[in-house]
């Protein structure tokens, strides 16, 4: 995958902003969403045609390659199966913060990723409302396209404050347990912390330096971590589950992402 081959792939998310996002953003209508696993859980129509309108781009120009997206696997978790096995996959999030988008907040975007038996070489977080879109590929850094020029990323842009100074964003509300109070105590010990629910935003504050780490829990689904993971890693962050481990596809618990192993092993601390 080259930058030129990646910014077609950016181009066919504009595509889809712009005839099945957008249009719809702050019309739809209740029969036009619909609740997956619980009332914060939602899909809408942008989804699914945004959805299918990429995918069947992608088809076109790649017809060899296995397409995953977010609504498809949640009609058929099966299609995951075969993601370590090929050659060039893609594996997209047509809208990510749907629950934003079906509310009228504009903390949404199209997450697109690329891998070859496994793993992620280049990655996309595009963001319908403004445009813009962060990328990377893999070896080659991570980089902020605003109005079609590209900004390095750079992690680390709170290294310098005490963590009691620090801004990051963690999902409290997850929580459970006895995962509750260790939690609150901990947050109780930073500057301010922020629940996006939205990984696209997230991804985009840590990578801009607006804040200095991101927790994620429950569910780590690929369609939300790919881009996102790699874009840290080309930007310098650093990024482990909270019990040491690598990331994997469809795995369980707390991941921790944060602008640099300084910082990572400071927050690691307070949660566990």
């Amino acid at each position: 995958m080259n930058s030129e081959q990646l910014h077609q792939l950016a181009d066919i998310c504009r595509q889809a902003a712009d005839t099945e996002i957008m249009p719809r953003f702050r019309k739809l209508v209740s029969e036009q969403v619909e609740e997956k696993q619980n009332h914060h859980d939602l899909v809408t129509v942008a989804d699914q045609a945004a959805e299918t309108f990429i995918l069947n781009k992608l088809r076109a120009l790649y017809p060899d390659a296995l397409l995953i997206g977010e609504e498809s696997v949640y009609q058929d978790p099966t299609a995951l199966s075969q993601f370590n096995n090929a050659a060039l996959s893609f594996v997209l999030d047509p809208i990510d913060g749907t629950w934003h988008y079906a509310n009228g907040s504009v903390n949404f975007g199209v997450m697109l990723s690329v891998a070859s038996y496994g793993e992620v070489v280049a990655g996309i977080i595009f963001e319908p409302v403004s445009g813009d879109y962060l990328w990377a590929i893999k070896g080659q850094g991570a980089f902020d396209r605003v109005d079609g020029q590209d900004r390095p990323l750079q992690a680390g842009k709170q290294s310098s404050l005490p963590l009691s100074e620090t801004m990051g964003c963690f999902s409290f509300g997850v929580s459970k347990g006895a995962d509750k109070p260790r939690a609150l105590q901990a947050v109780m010990q930073m500057g301010r912390v922020m629940d996006y629910r939205c990984a696209a935003a997230e991804y985009r504050l840590l990578n801009t330096g607006a804040t200095a780490f991101v927790i994620f829990q429950g569910t780590l689904n690929l369609w939300d971590h790919g881009a996102g993971l790699l874009i840290s890693k080309e930007a310098g962050a650093v990024a482990r589950m909270l019990d040491g481990a690598d990331y994997s596809p469809q795995v369980t618990g707390k991941l921790l992402v944060a602008e640099s192993e300084v910082r990572w092993s400071e927050v690691a601390a307070l949660f566990t």
